[in-house]
Protein backbone atom coordinates (compact mmCIF):
# COMPACT_ATOMS: atom_id res chain seq x y z
CA UNK A 1 0.00 0.00 0.00
CA UNK A 2 1.30 3.44 -0.93
CA UNK A 3 -0.28 6.82 -0.24
CA UNK A 4 0.70 9.33 -2.93
CA UNK A 5 0.95 13.10 -2.83
CA UNK A 6 1.58 14.94 -6.08
CA UNK A 7 3.50 18.05 -5.01
CA UNK A 8 6.58 16.90 -3.13
CA UNK A 9 8.49 20.17 -2.95
CA UNK A 10 10.72 22.42 -4.99
CA UNK A 11 13.14 20.63 -7.31
CA UNK A 12 11.68 17.25 -6.37
CA UNK A 13 9.97 14.78 -8.66
CA UNK A 14 6.19 14.77 -8.40
CA UNK A 15 4.08 11.89 -7.13
CA UNK A 16 3.09 11.33 -10.76
CA UNK A 17 6.77 11.03 -11.69
CA UNK A 18 7.14 8.36 -8.99
CA UNK A 19 4.04 6.49 -10.23
CA UNK A 20 5.35 6.55 -13.82
CA UNK A 21 8.75 5.32 -12.64
CA UNK A 22 7.10 2.45 -10.77
CA UNK A 23 5.16 1.39 -13.88
CA UNK A 24 8.23 1.63 -16.12
CA UNK A 25 10.38 -0.30 -13.64
CA UNK A 26 7.69 -2.98 -13.30
CA UNK A 27 7.54 -3.34 -17.08
CA UNK A 28 11.34 -3.52 -17.38
CA UNK A 29 11.87 -5.91 -14.47
CA UNK A 30 12.20 -9.66 -14.82
CA UNK A 31 10.33 -9.89 -11.53
CA UNK A 32 7.27 -7.81 -10.73
CA UNK A 33 8.27 -4.68 -8.84
CA UNK A 34 4.62 -3.94 -8.05
CA UNK A 35 3.09 -6.88 -6.17
CA UNK A 36 -0.20 -8.44 -7.31
CA UNK A 37 -1.96 -7.25 -4.15
CA UNK A 38 -0.71 -3.65 -4.56
CA UNK A 39 -3.11 -0.90 -3.55
CA UNK A 40 -2.75 2.85 -3.38
CA UNK A 41 -4.43 6.04 -2.25
CA UNK A 42 -3.88 9.57 -3.53
CA UNK A 43 -4.12 12.23 -0.81
CA UNK A 44 -2.93 15.17 -2.92
CA UNK A 45 -4.62 18.56 -2.76
CA UNK A 46 -3.68 19.03 -6.44
CA UNK A 47 -6.73 17.73 -8.37
CA UNK A 48 -5.00 17.46 -11.76
CA UNK A 49 -1.94 15.79 -10.26
CA UNK A 50 -4.12 13.41 -8.24
CA UNK A 51 -6.07 12.44 -11.36
CA UNK A 52 -2.82 11.82 -13.25
CA UNK A 53 -1.47 9.53 -10.52
CA UNK A 54 -4.74 7.64 -10.24
CA UNK A 55 -5.08 7.29 -14.00
CA UNK A 56 -1.53 6.07 -14.52
CA UNK A 57 -1.67 3.44 -11.81
CA UNK A 58 -5.26 2.31 -12.35
CA UNK A 59 -4.76 1.92 -16.09
CA UNK A 60 -1.54 -0.04 -15.66
CA UNK A 61 -2.91 -2.31 -12.95
CA UNK A 62 -6.00 -3.00 -15.08
CA UNK A 63 -3.81 -3.81 -18.09
CA UNK A 64 -1.56 -6.07 -16.03
CA UNK A 65 -4.52 -8.13 -14.77
CA UNK A 66 -5.36 -9.20 -18.33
Amino acid sequence: YISFDHDLGDNAPTGHDIAKWMVEADLDSEMALIPAEFSFYVHSQNPVGAANITGTLAQYLSWRKR
